[in-house]
């Protein structure tokens, strides 16, 4: 809307002025929010992987020191053949002695440690994972949602995301379930997670 030079702008043109800025802003706004809602959204699923790199990277740190202690046992064991007065000999055991099993002092490595018969112990990595196992824990036969979990650490609720996805990651595990029912209105499902296995933070 053009103004006519030396003239005052009317009321009516200032008020249509000021509506049109109105309606910029809140497309402008509401672009943001939009934005912003999917930048959080990235960061939770980063923020998951990122967890599931870390386990991953220390799961690999354990197996290749238990590799290489292995190969040390192997040089030691080659070592001492060599230096046997007759390679040729070897140890008949005794038929009658019961076989004995070496002790962890014997070996480089320690005896793999038994687990309980059932369900077996679900090693959980990461310190997420492991704060949300110690949530769910505490009531170990309630039916738990991403929101329950959340509220219960004191989080603020833009990290029910976040922990939805770690939770996820904890079912693809073994640690707990997953279950989705109804909703109070019919509108869609509720999931729910549960404690399926004894676990241990490693």
């Amino acid at each position: 809307m053009s103004q006519l030079e030396g003239h005052l702008p009317s009321a009516d043109w200032v008020a249509q002025d000021l509506e049109q800025m109105l309606r910029e802003c809140d497309a402008l706004i509401e672009s943001h929010e939009e934005q912003l809602r999917r930048l959080r959204d990235s960061i939770g699923e980063l923020e998951a992987e990122l967890e599931h790199a870390r386990g991953n990277r220390e799961e690999a740190g354990r197996v290749l020191e238990t590799l290489r202690a292995a190969v040390r046992e192997g040089q030691q064991l080659r070592a001492t053949r060599s230096q046997s007065p007759s390679p040729h000999l070897r140890v008949v055991p005794d038929p009658e002695s019961p076989p004995t099993t070496p002790t962890d002092s014997e070996t480089s490595t320690p005896a793999a440690p038994q687990l309980p018969s059932g369900n077996p112990v679900v090693l959980v990595r990461g310190a997420r994972s492991v704060v949300l196992m110690k949530v769910i824990s505490t009531e170990g036969q309630r039916e738990w949602s991403a929101r329950a979990v959340t509220d219960a650490l004191g989080d603020p609720s833009d990290a029910v995301r976040r922990n939805r996805s770690v939770l996820d990651n904890l079912v693809r595990l073994g640690a707990l379930t997953k279950s989705e029912k109804p909703n109070s209105a019919d509108t869609g499902t509720n999931v729910f997670y549960r404690l399926a296995a004894p676990w241990q933070a490693v």
